[in-house]
Protein backbone atom coordinates (compact mmCIF):
# COMPACT_ATOMS: atom_id res chain seq x y z
CA UNK A 1 0.00 0.00 0.00
CA UNK A 2 1.66 3.18 -0.69
CA UNK A 3 1.15 6.44 1.10
CA UNK A 4 1.71 10.00 -0.50
CA UNK A 5 4.59 11.73 1.70
CA UNK A 6 2.76 14.48 3.67
CA UNK A 7 4.55 17.63 1.34
CA UNK A 8 1.71 20.53 2.70
CA UNK A 9 1.16 24.03 0.91
CA UNK A 10 4.65 24.76 0.41
CA UNK A 11 5.33 28.28 0.24
CA UNK A 12 8.86 28.97 -1.71
CA UNK A 13 8.67 32.60 -2.08
CA UNK A 14 12.28 34.05 -1.91
CA UNK A 15 14.05 30.90 -4.19
CA UNK A 16 11.38 31.69 -6.87
CA UNK A 17 11.14 35.19 -7.20
CA UNK A 18 13.02 38.31 -8.61
CA UNK A 19 15.79 39.58 -6.15
CA UNK A 20 13.84 42.69 -5.94
CA UNK A 21 10.02 43.68 -7.32
CA UNK A 22 11.89 46.69 -8.37
CA UNK A 23 15.44 45.51 -9.96
CA UNK A 24 14.45 42.83 -12.27
CA UNK A 25 17.55 42.12 -14.70
CA UNK A 26 17.38 44.00 -18.36
CA UNK A 27 18.48 41.47 -21.22
CA UNK A 28 22.12 42.50 -22.77
CA UNK A 29 22.31 42.42 -25.94
CA UNK A 30 25.90 40.66 -26.68
CA UNK A 31 25.54 36.59 -26.99
CA UNK A 32 26.94 34.00 -25.19
CA UNK A 33 31.16 33.28 -26.16
CA UNK A 34 31.71 29.73 -26.80
CA UNK A 35 34.55 29.35 -24.66
CA UNK A 36 32.32 29.21 -21.36
CA UNK A 37 32.48 32.80 -21.09
CA UNK A 38 28.84 34.98 -21.11
CA UNK A 39 28.30 38.35 -20.70
CA UNK A 40 25.57 39.99 -18.43
CA UNK A 41 23.57 43.17 -18.07
CA UNK A 42 21.84 44.09 -14.48
CA UNK A 43 20.19 47.72 -13.61
CA UNK A 44 19.04 48.40 -9.87
CA UNK A 45 18.71 50.63 -7.40
CA UNK A 46 21.66 49.62 -5.63
CA UNK A 47 25.43 48.17 -6.96
CA UNK A 48 25.07 44.57 -5.33
CA UNK A 49 21.74 43.96 -6.73
CA UNK A 50 22.64 45.12 -9.91
CA UNK A 51 25.84 43.03 -9.37
CA UNK A 52 23.79 39.88 -8.74
CA UNK A 53 21.24 41.05 -11.46
CA UNK A 54 24.19 41.06 -13.99
CA UNK A 55 25.29 36.99 -12.65
CA UNK A 56 22.25 35.93 -13.27
CA UNK A 57 21.82 37.35 -16.83
CA UNK A 58 25.23 35.46 -17.99
CA UNK A 59 23.92 32.15 -16.15
CA UNK A 60 20.57 32.47 -18.24
CA UNK A 61 22.15 32.93 -21.27
CA UNK A 62 24.46 30.14 -20.81
CA UNK A 63 21.96 27.76 -18.87
CA UNK A 64 18.58 29.04 -19.72
CA UNK A 65 16.64 31.38 -17.50
CA UNK A 66 15.21 28.31 -15.98
CA UNK A 67 18.24 27.42 -13.87
CA UNK A 68 19.20 31.04 -14.07
CA UNK A 69 15.65 31.48 -12.04
CA UNK A 70 15.36 28.38 -10.09
CA UNK A 71 16.22 27.78 -6.26
CA UNK A 72 19.93 27.10 -6.30
CA UNK A 73 20.98 29.82 -8.51
CA UNK A 74 18.45 32.44 -7.13
CA UNK A 75 19.31 31.59 -3.70
CA UNK A 76 23.18 31.99 -4.21
CA UNK A 77 22.26 35.62 -5.62
CA UNK A 78 19.73 36.80 -3.15
CA UNK A 79 23.19 36.21 -0.50
CA UNK A 80 24.93 38.49 -2.99
CA UNK A 81 22.30 41.21 -3.25
CA UNK A 82 21.29 41.58 0.49
CA UNK A 83 23.28 39.68 3.01
CA UNK A 84 24.96 42.12 5.63
CA UNK A 85 25.76 39.96 8.27
CA UNK A 86 29.38 40.66 8.86
CA UNK A 87 30.14 42.27 5.65
CA UNK A 88 32.56 44.93 6.19
CA UNK A 89 31.64 48.38 5.54
CA UNK A 90 32.94 49.92 2.08
CA UNK A 91 32.11 46.63 0.30
CA UNK A 92 30.05 46.60 -2.79
CA UNK A 93 31.72 49.41 -4.78
CA UNK A 94 33.42 46.60 -6.65
CA UNK A 95 36.53 47.91 -5.78
CA UNK A 96 37.77 45.69 -2.92
CA UNK A 97 39.31 42.16 -3.64
CA UNK A 98 38.23 40.88 -0.72
CA UNK A 99 34.43 41.91 -1.65
CA UNK A 100 35.42 39.84 -5.12
CA UNK A 101 36.66 37.10 -3.26
CA UNK A 102 33.54 36.63 -0.79
CA UNK A 103 31.36 37.12 -4.27
CA UNK A 104 32.88 34.68 -6.07
CA UNK A 105 32.51 31.93 -2.71
CA UNK A 106 29.21 32.71 -3.45
CA UNK A 107 28.42 31.94 -6.75
CA UNK A 108 31.37 29.15 -7.02
CA UNK A 109 28.82 26.13 -7.37
CA UNK A 110 27.64 27.82 -11.15
CA UNK A 111 30.18 30.71 -11.72
CA UNK A 112 33.74 29.81 -12.16
CA UNK A 113 34.93 32.93 -12.12
CA UNK A 114 33.42 36.56 -12.99
CA UNK A 115 34.92 40.07 -13.81
CA UNK A 116 33.32 43.16 -13.63
CA UNK A 117 33.71 44.80 -17.21
CA UNK A 118 31.32 48.36 -16.41
CA UNK A 119 29.99 50.15 -13.77
CA UNK A 120 28.09 53.20 -13.56
CA UNK A 121 25.33 55.32 -12.17
CA UNK A 122 22.78 56.36 -14.86
CA UNK A 123 21.31 59.40 -15.04
CA UNK A 124 17.95 58.36 -12.88
CA UNK A 125 20.16 57.13 -10.32
CA UNK A 126 20.09 53.20 -11.27
CA UNK A 127 23.07 51.65 -10.77
CA UNK A 128 24.11 49.76 -14.42
CA UNK A 129 26.45 46.64 -14.10
CA UNK A 130 27.67 44.70 -16.60
CA UNK A 131 29.96 40.99 -16.13
CA UNK A 132 31.32 38.81 -18.12
CA UNK A 133 31.42 35.29 -16.28
CA UNK A 134 32.51 31.77 -16.73
CA UNK A 135 29.92 29.92 -16.16
CA UNK A 136 30.67 26.56 -14.87
CA UNK A 137 29.21 23.85 -17.74
CA UNK A 138 30.89 20.28 -17.36
CA UNK A 139 27.88 18.45 -15.29
CA UNK A 140 24.70 20.45 -16.06
CA UNK A 141 23.55 19.50 -12.49
CA UNK A 142 21.54 22.09 -10.25
CA UNK A 143 23.44 24.96 -8.67
CA UNK A 144 23.89 23.76 -4.64
CA UNK A 145 21.57 24.99 -1.98
CA UNK A 146 23.35 25.83 1.17
CA UNK A 147 21.35 25.53 4.36
CA UNK A 148 21.88 25.91 8.03
CA UNK A 149 20.95 22.77 9.67
CA UNK A 150 19.90 22.65 13.07
CA UNK A 151 18.65 19.29 13.65
CA UNK A 152 18.16 18.11 17.12
CA UNK A 153 18.32 14.84 16.40
CA UNK A 154 15.80 11.39 17.28
CA UNK A 155 17.75 9.67 19.78
CA UNK A 156 14.81 8.29 22.72
CA UNK A 157 12.42 6.22 22.35
CA UNK A 158 9.54 5.34 24.67
CA UNK A 159 7.27 2.08 25.07
CA UNK A 160 3.52 2.44 27.13
CA UNK A 161 2.76 -0.89 28.32
CA UNK A 162 -1.13 -1.65 28.42
CA UNK A 163 -2.75 -4.26 29.53
CA UNK A 164 -5.60 -5.38 26.60
CA UNK A 165 -8.59 -3.38 26.67
CA UNK A 166 -7.48 -1.64 29.67
CA UNK A 167 -7.05 2.69 28.81
CA UNK A 168 -4.15 3.36 31.45
CA UNK A 169 -0.34 2.17 31.18
CA UNK A 170 0.38 -0.13 33.66
CA UNK A 171 4.05 0.23 32.82
CA UNK A 172 6.50 2.61 30.88
CA UNK A 173 9.81 1.83 29.62
CA UNK A 174 12.76 3.96 27.64
CA UNK A 175 15.65 3.80 26.37
CA UNK A 176 18.08 5.56 23.45
CA UNK A 177 19.00 5.20 20.33
CA UNK A 178 21.17 7.06 17.72
CA UNK A 179 18.98 7.59 14.59
CA UNK A 180 20.75 8.59 11.35
CA UNK A 181 21.52 11.93 10.63
CA UNK A 182 18.80 14.33 8.74
CA UNK A 183 22.13 15.84 7.04
CA UNK A 184 23.12 12.73 5.62
CA UNK A 185 19.72 12.42 4.09
CA UNK A 186 19.79 16.02 2.86
CA UNK A 187 23.45 15.42 1.23
CA UNK A 188 22.27 12.04 -0.67
CA UNK A 189 20.25 14.90 -2.78
CA UNK A 190 23.87 15.66 -4.24
CA UNK A 191 22.47 19.81 -4.54
CA UNK A 192 22.35 20.66 -0.70
CA UNK A 193 25.09 21.87 0.87
CA UNK A 194 25.58 21.96 5.23
CA UNK A 195 27.92 25.18 6.66
CA UNK A 196 29.70 24.33 9.29
CA UNK A 197 29.24 25.61 12.86
CA UNK A 198 32.54 27.31 12.86
CA UNK A 199 33.75 31.48 12.85
CA UNK A 200 34.98 30.81 9.29
CA UNK A 201 38.75 31.74 7.78
CA UNK A 202 41.20 32.19 10.23
CA UNK A 203 43.75 34.96 9.96
CA UNK A 204 47.12 35.96 11.82
CA UNK A 205 47.63 39.39 12.72
CA UNK A 206 50.45 39.69 11.15
CA UNK A 207 49.42 38.48 8.01
CA UNK A 208 48.70 41.25 4.89
CA UNK A 209 45.88 43.58 5.20
CA UNK A 210 44.25 42.07 2.09
CA UNK A 211 44.21 38.12 4.08
CA UNK A 212 43.41 40.08 7.39
CA UNK A 213 39.85 41.16 4.99
CA UNK A 214 39.08 37.47 4.91
CA UNK A 215 38.47 37.18 8.59
CA UNK A 216 35.64 35.29 9.11
CA UNK A 217 34.67 34.74 5.50
CA UNK A 218 32.95 31.65 4.53
CA UNK A 219 30.21 30.67 2.24
CA UNK A 220 26.62 31.87 3.37
CA UNK A 221 23.62 29.84 4.26
CA UNK A 222 20.53 31.08 2.27
CA UNK A 223 18.20 29.00 4.36
CA UNK A 224 17.52 27.85 7.75
CA UNK A 225 16.21 24.15 8.58
CA UNK A 226 14.86 23.63 12.08
CA UNK A 227 14.08 20.28 13.40
CA UNK A 228 12.47 19.25 17.01
CA UNK A 229 11.95 15.93 17.66
CA UNK A 230 9.93 14.44 20.22
CA UNK A 231 10.98 10.84 21.72
CA UNK A 232 9.38 8.05 19.72
CA UNK A 233 6.12 6.84 21.12
CA UNK A 234 5.56 2.66 21.00
CA UNK A 235 2.94 1.17 22.13
CA UNK A 236 1.94 -2.08 23.24
CA UNK A 237 -0.57 -4.50 24.98
CA UNK A 238 -0.85 -7.49 26.69
CA UNK A 239 -3.14 -10.55 26.56
CA UNK A 240 -5.76 -10.57 29.04
CA UNK A 241 -5.96 -13.47 31.72
CA UNK A 242 -7.75 -16.20 30.12
CA UNK A 243 -9.96 -17.81 32.95
CA UNK A 244 -10.43 -20.77 30.81
CA UNK A 245 -7.25 -21.12 30.51
CA UNK A 246 -5.10 -20.35 33.62
CA UNK A 247 -1.30 -20.02 33.64
CA UNK A 248 0.86 -18.66 35.84
CA UNK A 249 3.59 -18.03 32.79
CA UNK A 250 4.03 -14.27 31.17
CA UNK A 251 1.37 -13.39 29.50
CA UNK A 252 1.86 -12.82 25.75
CA UNK A 253 2.80 -9.15 24.96
CA UNK A 254 2.43 -7.42 21.10
CA UNK A 255 3.33 -4.24 20.03
CA UNK A 256 0.36 -2.31 18.50
CA UNK A 257 1.57 0.90 16.96
CA UNK A 258 4.51 3.65 17.30
CA UNK A 259 4.92 7.09 15.76
CA UNK A 260 7.07 10.23 16.45
CA UNK A 261 6.18 14.13 16.45
CA UNK A 262 8.47 16.24 15.03
CA UNK A 263 8.29 20.61 14.51
CA UNK A 264 9.89 21.54 10.61
CA UNK A 265 10.79 24.99 10.00
CA UNK A 266 12.60 26.29 6.96
CA UNK A 267 13.54 29.93 6.91
CA UNK A 268 14.80 32.20 3.98
CA UNK A 269 17.78 34.02 5.84
CA UNK A 270 18.27 36.65 3.55
CA UNK A 271 14.63 37.96 3.25
CA UNK A 272 14.17 36.77 6.50
CA UNK A 273 10.96 34.91 5.83
CA UNK A 274 9.08 31.67 6.87
CA UNK A 275 9.28 29.53 3.98
CA UNK A 276 7.41 25.89 6.21
CA UNK A 277 6.80 25.64 9.99
CA UNK A 278 4.60 22.52 10.62
CA UNK A 279 4.36 19.79 13.04
CA UNK A 280 4.19 16.36 11.62
CA UNK A 281 3.46 12.93 13.44
CA UNK A 282 4.94 10.23 11.15
CA UNK A 283 3.43 6.98 12.43
CA UNK A 284 4.62 3.23 11.69
CA UNK A 285 2.95 0.30 10.68
CA UNK A 286 2.93 -2.73 12.90
CA UNK A 287 1.88 -6.04 11.63
CA UNK A 288 -0.78 -7.97 13.75
CA UNK A 289 1.29 -10.55 15.94
CA UNK A 290 4.39 -8.52 16.64
CA UNK A 291 5.74 -9.66 19.54
CA UNK A 292 7.36 -7.18 22.01
CA UNK A 293 10.83 -8.39 22.00
CA UNK A 294 10.78 -7.14 18.47
CA UNK A 295 10.67 -3.43 20.25
CA UNK A 296 14.06 -2.93 18.55
CA UNK A 297 13.60 -3.66 14.85
CA UNK A 298 10.59 -1.39 15.37
CA UNK A 299 12.78 1.59 16.66
CA UNK A 300 15.39 1.81 14.19
CA UNK A 301 12.45 0.59 11.43
CA UNK A 302 10.90 4.38 12.76
CA UNK A 303 13.71 6.54 12.87
CA UNK A 304 14.49 5.95 9.64
CA UNK A 305 11.41 6.47 8.53
CA UNK A 306 10.73 9.67 9.85
CA UNK A 307 14.34 10.92 9.16
CA UNK A 308 13.92 10.24 5.34
CA UNK A 309 10.49 11.68 5.46
CA UNK A 310 11.91 15.05 7.45
CA UNK A 311 14.45 15.79 4.80
CA UNK A 312 11.80 15.07 1.70
CA UNK A 313 9.75 17.51 3.27
CA UNK A 314 12.76 20.18 3.83
CA UNK A 315 14.12 19.58 0.88
CA UNK A 316 10.75 19.85 -1.44
CA UNK A 317 9.90 22.98 0.37
CA UNK A 318 13.42 24.18 -1.04
CA UNK A 319 12.71 23.07 -4.46
CA UNK A 320 9.15 22.11 -5.09
CA UNK A 321 8.74 19.89 -7.84
CA UNK A 322 6.64 21.63 -9.94
CA UNK A 323 5.76 21.12 -13.63
CA UNK A 324 7.80 23.49 -15.97
CA UNK A 325 5.96 22.32 -19.21
CA UNK A 326 3.19 19.35 -20.92
CA UNK A 327 2.77 18.39 -24.30
CA UNK A 328 0.66 15.63 -26.06
CA UNK A 329 2.82 12.43 -27.40
CA UNK A 330 3.52 11.43 -30.65
CA UNK A 331 0.13 9.52 -31.16
CA UNK A 332 -1.74 12.00 -29.13
CA UNK A 333 -2.91 9.36 -26.52
CA UNK A 334 -0.95 10.79 -23.92
CA UNK A 335 0.13 13.55 -22.37
CA UNK A 336 3.81 13.82 -20.22
CA UNK A 337 5.01 16.50 -18.47
CA UNK A 338 8.59 18.06 -17.90
CA UNK A 339 9.22 18.72 -13.83
CA UNK A 340 11.43 20.15 -11.58
CA UNK A 341 12.94 16.83 -10.26
CA UNK A 342 16.54 15.65 -10.89
CA UNK A 343 16.74 12.21 -12.16
CA UNK A 344 18.84 11.10 -9.20
CA UNK A 345 16.28 12.07 -6.97
CA UNK A 346 13.50 10.57 -9.01
CA UNK A 347 15.11 7.76 -9.46
CA UNK A 348 14.81 6.06 -5.57
CA UNK A 349 10.57 6.28 -5.70
CA UNK A 350 8.80 3.80 -7.05
CA UNK A 351 5.66 6.23 -8.39
CA UNK A 352 4.35 9.58 -8.11
CA UNK A 353 1.15 11.09 -8.20
CA UNK A 354 0.62 14.97 -9.37
CA UNK A 355 -1.63 17.58 -8.43
CA UNK A 356 -2.32 21.18 -6.85
CA UNK A 357 -1.04 22.51 -4.09
CA UNK A 358 -4.52 24.43 -2.15
CA UNK A 359 -5.33 27.78 -2.17
CA UNK A 360 -6.76 30.31 -0.37
CA UNK A 361 -10.12 28.54 -0.46
CA UNK A 362 -9.59 25.43 -0.27
CA UNK A 363 -5.62 24.43 1.21
CA UNK A 364 -5.79 20.72 0.89
CA UNK A 365 -3.66 19.41 -1.64
CA UNK A 366 -5.44 18.28 -5.19
CA UNK A 367 -4.53 15.09 -6.64
CA UNK A 368 -5.18 14.48 -10.53
CA UNK A 369 -3.50 11.41 -11.24
CA UNK A 370 -0.27 9.17 -11.06
CA UNK A 371 2.86 9.22 -13.51
CA UNK A 372 5.51 7.26 -14.54
CA UNK A 373 9.18 8.33 -14.97
CA UNK A 374 9.84 7.96 -18.91
CA UNK A 375 13.65 9.77 -18.52
CA UNK A 376 15.41 12.99 -17.41
CA UNK A 377 18.56 14.42 -16.63
CA UNK A 378 20.23 15.72 -13.36
CA UNK A 379 18.05 19.14 -13.16
CA UNK A 380 14.33 17.86 -14.57
CA UNK A 381 12.65 14.46 -15.61
CA UNK A 382 9.87 14.11 -18.06
CA UNK A 383 6.77 12.05 -16.74
CA UNK A 384 3.89 10.11 -18.62
CA UNK A 385 0.24 11.25 -16.72
CA UNK A 386 -2.05 8.55 -15.94
CA UNK A 387 -5.64 8.67 -14.87
CA UNK A 388 -6.09 12.45 -15.11
CA UNK A 389 -9.41 13.22 -16.18
CA UNK A 390 -8.97 17.19 -17.17
CA UNK A 391 -5.44 17.70 -18.52
CA UNK A 392 -6.41 21.41 -18.54
CA UNK A 393 -5.78 21.16 -14.94
CA UNK A 394 -2.19 20.61 -15.32
CA UNK A 395 -0.15 24.01 -15.22
CA UNK A 396 3.12 24.64 -15.69
CA UNK A 397 5.07 26.66 -12.58
CA UNK A 398 1.55 25.44 -10.10
CA UNK A 399 0.94 21.84 -10.94
CA UNK A 400 3.42 19.23 -8.82
CA UNK A 401 4.82 15.85 -10.05
CA UNK A 402 5.02 14.30 -6.44
CA UNK A 403 6.79 11.06 -5.52
CA UNK A 404 4.99 8.35 -3.22
CA UNK A 405 6.82 5.23 -1.54
CA UNK A 406 5.20 2.04 -0.18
Amino acid sequence: MKAILPLVAFALGAAVVPLCAQDAPAQAPQEQATDGWSEGFGRATNYRTALANAIEDAVGKAKGIAVARGAGVRSRLSVVANYTDQVPNGWFDGEADSEREWVQQQIAGFVQKYEVKKKEKASDGQWEVTVRAQIAMHDGADPVLVIDLQDGELSKWQLERFEEGQGTAFARDSGNYQAPRLAENLRRSGVVKIVAKSSGVSVGSGAAVREREKAGQQLVASHRIVVTWQPMQLRSEQERPNRARPTSGPRPEYLVGGAVRVDVKVVDLVQNIDVLEMPLTIPIDVPPGTTVDRRDAFVVALADKATATVAELAFFALRPPVVVRKWPSDDGKDWLVEARIGKRIASGYDAFVVGNNGSLASPDWQRLGTAVLVGGTDTSCTFKLQGVEDPSRIEPKVTEVRPTRK
